[in-house]
């Protein structure tokens, strides 16, 4: 009898040690797993909640600035280096082209924004008022041109207008 005691002993203490050999081998695989998972989940829940619209689009009278005005109509608060990640393409149909982003707006081609409603992030239901310089291209009165504006996480909207 005290040699099955001894042996049952045992392999308690064995089956106990394997278990905690796997969980600490298993674990940091386990974890490593789950990060990919958190930053898609995040990225999938970034682009449900944004959403934009371009609400309008007209030219200086110098006629090489447009403004296009576009509302986020998602749930989205943006923060403002994020809208500067975005891409804006413009010109007219069937030749645009990207502008590059310049925050003081003095590139040609280039463009820069600012929030209509004020504040640091582009909330639901506020406007930014793009301006895109294309001083080394006039926009031409009757030209049909093409807008599009997408955002960092891949959201876009574009329209097509004629000044």
């Amino acid at each position: 009898m005290g040699g099955e005691t001894i042996s049952i002993a045992m392999i308690t203490i064995a089956s106990v040690i394997c278990a905690a050999t796997f969980v600490t081998s298993a674990f940091p695989a386990i974890a490593r797993t789950q990060d990919p998972l958190i930053a898609s989940t995040d990225a999938i829940n970034d682009r449900m909640k944004t959403d934009i619209t371009i609400i309008h689009e007209t030219d200086s009278s110098s006629g090489n600035i447009v403004y296009i005005w576009v509302k986020n109509v998602g749930n989205n608060r943006i923060p403002q280096n994020m809208i500067a990640n975005s891409d804006l393409f413009f010109g007219p149909e069937g030749d645009f082209m990207r502008l590059e982003y310049n925050a003081s707006g003095s590139i040609s081609p280039g463009w820069n924004y600012t929030l209509e409603n004020g504040g640091d992030k582009w909330g639901q239901g506020e406007t930014i008022k793009v301006t895109a310089n294309t001083t080394a291209d006039p926009v031409i009165s009757g030209t049909e041109y093409f807008v599009k504006l997408i955002m960092y996480n891949g959201i876009s909207d574009e329209d097509y207008f004629t000044v």
